[in-house]
């Protein structure tokens, strides 16, 4: 007689608590559970997995939708990995621009540090030339006032001692004295203007 595996485990166990163990004889019951093939209970249940959980059908409008989602799926993880990629690129180029902008303003501070040395050197060697045409004659001084740039003049008159620009202005032709004093009425102007 062939009884199926499950159902002679629980003949033995049932003979085996009922205490008849010889009904059947212990070595009929051990016979019959080394026959029982490995698997033989798994075969079964998944056998009633599959059955419980078949796979739907699903109808051709269904499959359509699905197929578009899956198609907008993939098109959207495109999308996504190129804005990733845009988005490291415009890191990456930000990164460079803050270094242009690093090298730039690190070049502005060198040059207006160059500038404030160079007006300062200016100042130096200006205040110098102020102090020699102070220290020559004023008929001296007038001679070369009226040949110089009547920028120059007017600056060099600004800067000297008053007494002394004064006897060289007296000195000066009348036309460059006029324009001299024209030049230092604006600047004064100008000057007065923006303090306002």
């Amino acid at each position: 007689m062939q009884i199926p595996g499950r159902k002679i485990i629980l003949l033995c166990l049932l003979c085996l608590t009922l205490g008849q163990a010889n009904v059947y004889g212990m070595a009929k019951a051990k016979e019959w559970v080394n026959k029982i093939k490995p698997g033989t209970f798994e075969e079964e249940s998944s056998a009633q997995v599959t059955e419980e959980n078949r796979p739907r059908s699903f109808s051709e409008s269904e499959l359509k939708i699905l197929i578009a989602l899956k198609k907008r799926e993939e098109e959207l993880k495109k999308r996504e990995a190129l804005h990733q990629k845009k988005a490291n690129e415009l890191k990456n180029l930000s990164q460079q621009i803050e270094q242009k902008l690093d090298q730039m303003r690190g070049l502005a501070a060198r040059v207006e540090t160059e500038r404030k040395t160079r007006k300062e050197m200016d100042e130096r060697d200006i205040s110098k030339m102020v102090r020699y045409y102070e220290t020559m004659a004023p008929e001296n001084t007038a001679v070369f006032f009226n040949r110089m740039d009547r920028q120059t003049a007017t600056h060099l008159l600004l800067r000297m001692n008053p007494r002394k620009a004064s006897a060289v202005m007296q000195l000066l032709n009348p036309e460059v004295a006029v324009e001299i004093t024209e030049r230092v009425t604006r600047f004064k102007s100008n000057r007065d203007e923006t303090k306002e």
